[in-house]
């Protein structure tokens, strides 16, 4: 080893690199908001999420899980792209090669469209989503894949996917009426206790291998204001990290942490996504 290899790294980085070892969870950031309607931005956010990791506490005494502990791996950023084509083909070949080397795929964005591309390149787990919206549209601002249309796709694509959409407050009256017809189980945030409230999203989730993908705005803005459409009366921060903590027991197949925007953010919003982050590598490499 060289000590370029020993104390030189592209900064910021979040890579665990322990002796012995091989990484687990691989770590890779796409820079995209080609398609986002509201508030641009999360281009940024990849890197916005790993200063934030660099600086919370990754000992998960639920879990007892110390990420200290834990081989990870940062790959670094997609090259950055305006064509939604070339994203699309890029995230699912990266996601894919992962998959193939035994290896879970953590993706850090960036806006909602990748993970059309990343689920595409797993299949067969349950989609299990937090989002504010159903991203259900059939277009939207001339798009027929986008931030608000991804799902749609995914579906249109496969009607077996078994999709759980929890923390979903806003929609058009299409997007409702086409997730009743493709019996997509969702479920908005309610006046449950959290014990509740967890064991509903459990049982929602009928297999046990799932990709996650976390949109920020799944939280309400109180708590995360920093998002690229925020919409009022979602999850508190509590509530998010507790639904999260009971997925312990799934397999993981891979995840996405999307939809923060830094340049409207105090540093909250940064500060949960890390913690979504880290949540989610040590339920993965349990």
């Amino acid at each position: 080893m060289s000590y370029r290899d020993l104390w030189l790294s592209p900064a910021p980085n979040v890579s665990n690199i322990i002796e012995g070892q091989s990484p687990k969870v691989s770590i890779f950031g796409v820079p995209f908001d080609a398609t986002s309607t509201y508030r641009s931005g999360s281009r940024f956010a990849p890197n916005a999420i790993r200063d934030a990791f660099l600086n919370v506490e990754v000992y998960f005494r639920d879990l007892d899980v110390d990420l200290e502990k834990v081989c990870i791996e940062d790959l670094g950023n997609l090259k950055q792209t305006s064509s939604v084509q070339n994203m699309v083909v890029a995230v699912q070949r990266v996601t894919e090669e992962l998959r193939q080397m035994s290896k879970v795929p953590a993706i850090i964005g960036g806006e909602h469209t990748l993970t059309y591309a990343s689920y595409s390149a797993i299949r067969g787990a349950s989609l299990v989503v937090f989002d504010a919206h159903l991203d259900l549209r059939d277009e939207f601002a001339d798009l027929r894949l986008s931030h608000a249309t991804y799902l749609r796709r995914l579906l249109e694509e496969d009607d077996s996917i078994d999709a759980v959409v929890i923390g979903a407050r806003a929609a058009s009256k299409e997007e409702w009426e086409f997730a009743e017809q493709r019996k997509v189980k969702i479920i908005p945030p309610q006046d449950l206790s959290l014990e509740e409230y967890v064991r509903k999203v459990k049982s929602s989730i009928s297999q046990r291998s799932v990709y996650v993908s976390v949109d920020l705005d799944v939280v309400d803005p109180a708590f995360a204001p920093g998002v690229g459409n925020p919409e009022p009366g979602g999850l508190t921060s509590r509530e998010l990290l507790a639904v999260l903590t009971a997925l312990r027991g799934c397999s993981i197949l891979g995840f996405d942490v999307v939809e923060l925007d830094p340049l409207t953010d105090t540093g909250s919003s940064a500060a949960l996504a890390a913690k979504v982050l880290a949540l989610l590598i040590a339920l993965a490499s349990r």
